[in-house]
């Protein structure tokens, strides 16, 4: 079986790649699958994650984001060429390979891959979530024809794959070919665990408006202010503005390939996101034996239950998630009972759980 994966570039630390090429590494493994990945705005960024050699890598080299640096008029021509060319080797591209399935995201070119997939099943991964797939800071009329042709789109997928069945209940409210498979999660590797004793919080996203830094920076300085011997430890790159906001007490560094060292460093992650399709970060750090707090949202509140293998806060609610940190920081023998339990309850996303309903999934398209 041959699965093509298009998807815009691999070229972040971003969770959404990191996902993709995990699921990738484990399909080519197997005998009977045969595993591509394509790419178009990669150019010369570096893949920062391990992808297995037996993988057929190509980047298309269109980098449609180019069309940004132009302003105007030279900006829609640039994006009609560029978009032009993408369809050109796209499609080539998938004539070269005759590929059984197509996957892709929502956040990628749906409409050239809807026009090239002819009789191939297309698989969409709502990594956004069905909610904030149209998420603007500001709505303008643009944004919301933008939204409306999205959803459009969507509906000619063959099954839309989503993260949690919250999110696929608001899925099918429109669309009836829907599938709830979870990620893949790397759990810890290293053979240790957290203590759960060092005076350190620990926070792993993208600095970006959908991550709740503004939030995160109040919350520690509720807790700082009471606990000044605790650090709070960022990692994740992203908007440099959000660098001059932040609380005595918090650092800032960059991502790190070796990042569940650092959890097991920590004794406490949190999570602040506005919005959160699943939270890869979540099980990660659980697998460490930290306890979790978050922010409810549609993958936080799939993952943690809440006051036994982590806490969840609801209505965004800045003095109650203060409060829990500090409970936690208070008590260690809490946060070592509800670290363990988070051990357990992390296994639920290895790879041995997740993947055969990947297979299943393809198996079934292919059998219509």
């Amino acid at each position: 079986m041959k699965i093509v994966y298009i998807y815009s570039d691999f070229a972040s630390w971003g969770g959404v790649g990191r996902i993709l090429i995990d699921k990738m590494n484990l399909l080519c493994q197997e005998k009977d699958y045969e595993v591509y990945a394509v790419t178009y705005n990669q150019g010369d960024h570096e893949i920062p994650f391990r992808m297995d050699p037996r993988i057929h890598f190509t980047d298309l080299m269109v980098r449609t984001h180019l069309r940004y640096q132009y302003q105007g008029i030279h900006r829609m021509w640039e994006g009609w060429k560029r978009r032009r060319l993408l369809y050109k080797q796209l499609k080539n591209k998938l004539n070269d390979i005759q590929p059984d399935v197509i996957v892709t995201t929502t956040s990628s070119e749906l409409s050239l891959i809807n026009k090239l997939k002819c009789h191939i099943p297309l698989v969409v991964e709502s990594h956004d979530g069905y909610s904030h797939i149209g998420y603007a800071s500001s709505m303008t009329w643009l944004h919301r024809w933008n939204i409306r042709r999205r959803y459009r789109l969507l509906r000619k997928a063959d099954v839309i794959v989503s993260l949690t069945e919250s999110d696929a209940v608001k899925w099918r409210k429109h669309y009836s070919r829907i599938r709830v498979i979870p990620n893949v999660v790397h759990l810890n590797p290293t053979g240790s665990l957290s203590d759960v004793r060092q005076k350190r919080v620990i926070f792993v996203a993208r600095l970006a408006d959908q991550k709740g830094i503004p939030e995160l920076t109040a919350i520690w300085r509720i807790t700082h202010q009471r606990h000044p011997d605790w650090v709070l430890d960022m990692y994740g790159d992203g908007d440099n503005a959000y660098m001059s906001q932040l609380a005595e007490g918090m650092n800032s560094f960059p991502p790190v390939a070796d990042i569940f060292s650092k959890y097991c460093e920590s004794s406490i992650l949190v999570l602040t996101s506005r919005w959160e399709p699943f939270g890869l970060v979540i099980p990660e750090a659980m697998s460490c034996g930290l306890p979790v707090i978050s922010f409810e949202g549609d993958g936080p509140s799939s993952i943690i239950t809440d006051g036994v293998d982590g806490f969840i806060i609801r209505n965004r609610d800045i003095g109650a998630f203060a409060n829990r940190l500090c409970q936690l920081i208070e008590n260690e023998e809490l946060r070592r009972q509800i670290g363990q339990k988070a051990i357990v309850s992390a296994q639920r996303y290895a790879p041995e759980r997740i993947m055969p309903m990947w297979k299943e999934l393809f198996e079934s398209l292919l059998r219509k």
